[in-house]
């Protein structure tokens, strides 16, 4: 199950770049909430996990049963009494979650891979402050193949997700390690960094978020770009409510910048162009157009209201490398 590390990123034009998100330094003027005492809990300590938390206890006020972002890339995610199941998505993989201990598997839909998070740890609200991956499978590319190692979170006194650490040794490139830093104010993330440094060069991708005067309500989706800043992009952790709370607001503008060492590689600006709602308030899509003419939509399905699945291509689907193989390291990507 190399980490969700060989997605591929959505194209932003000719010669455009694949790209993932660094970390670090914080920018002037924002202000970080203070630290809870929530914290500490990010370097292994914190609480044995049996179960994850109630989705609508951690600010996701409709649970997302579907995430969607393009018209033939699916996640499908299930609940019971309130709490995440497993899930799939429409390449055939498979992301089990099994309780006491709290255990979450994704798994090829082929078997050629397979991977977990363990020994996971919480704080008190059920933001997961530790855990352990481990994965292996094969395939043409690098034959058989391994990766294991642990990341940390930390979280400020809301329950944002402020800090993200991890350590990780893979079969193909040997050791490497990330960090992702999040900055919030008022309930609202304003930026987001991933960093790393292989064979002596440091790569950052930052990105900054506006709001303009808030006028899009937020019932409980996360940012595509924050979970993207995560050295695992897996959406199904964030709608698990184990990564925090999401922003109050959905932002205005997306600013991303790439850079290697203190060079700026790479910059792109998306904008919100709508927000689309159900009748119970909950968000059905988000409309993106980007500086390079890139113009997603992010869909987002519920119980009482699905994605309307005759949009979908599975021919186009098959043309995507596996979820499984996905979870490897973005840096790949770039490469």
């Amino acid at each position: 199950m190399k980490t969700k590390l060989n997605k591929q990123f959505p194209a932003v034009g000719a010669g455009s770049v694949k790209w993932f998100c660094a970390a670090l330094y914080l920018m002037a003027g924002f202000s970080l909430s203070a630290c809870s005492d929530d914290d500490d809990e990010g370097s292994g300590d914190g609480i044995a996990a049996q179960q994850p938390p109630k989705v609508t206890d951690v600010g996701i006020q409709f649970p997302v049963t579907q995430y969607s972002e393009s018209s033939y890339d699916m996640e499908t995610y299930t609940y019971a009494d309130g709490r995440i199941t497993g899930g799939y998505d429409n390449d055939g993989t498979r992301f089990s979650v099994s309780y006491t201990p709290l255990v979450l598997t994704e798994t090829d839909d082929d078997g050629s891979s397979s991977g977990s998070f363990r020994n996971i740890k919480v704080n008190s609200s059920g933001f997961m402050t530790y855990a352990e991956f481990s994965a292996n499978g094969s395939d043409s590319y690098d034959g058989n193949w391994y990766e294991n190692g642990s990341i940390t979170w930390t979280y400020d006194a809301e329950g944002h997700l402020i800090g993200e650490r991890g350590n990780i040794t893979e079969s193909s490139d040997g050791p490497y390690s990330w960090t992702s830093t999040y900055t919030w104010e008022n309930g609202n993330l304003m930026m987001a960094e991933y960093r790393d440094d292989e064979y002596g060069e440091v790569y950052r991708y930052v990105c900054t978020f506006s709001y303009g005067n808030n006028q899009w309500n937020n019932s409980g989706v996360f940012p595509t770009h924050m979970i993207e800043v995560s050295g695992f992009e897996m959406p199904i952790l964030f709608y698990a409510g184990l990564m925090g709370r999401p922003t109050q607001n959905i932002p205005v503008s997306i600013t991303t910048r790439n850079y290697t060492g203190d060079t700026e590689t790479y910059s792109e600006t998306y904008t919100t162009a709508a927000v689309n709602y159900n009748p119970d308030t909950s968000i059905s899509s988000i409309v993106i157009s980007s500086s390079y003419g890139y113009s997603p939509t992010y869909r987002f399905g519920y119980a009482a209201y699905p994605i309307n699945m005759s949009s979908y291509s599975a021919a186009t689907a098959m043309q995507k490398g596996k979820a499984v193989r996905a979870m490897k390291k973005a840096r790949r990507t770039m490469k």
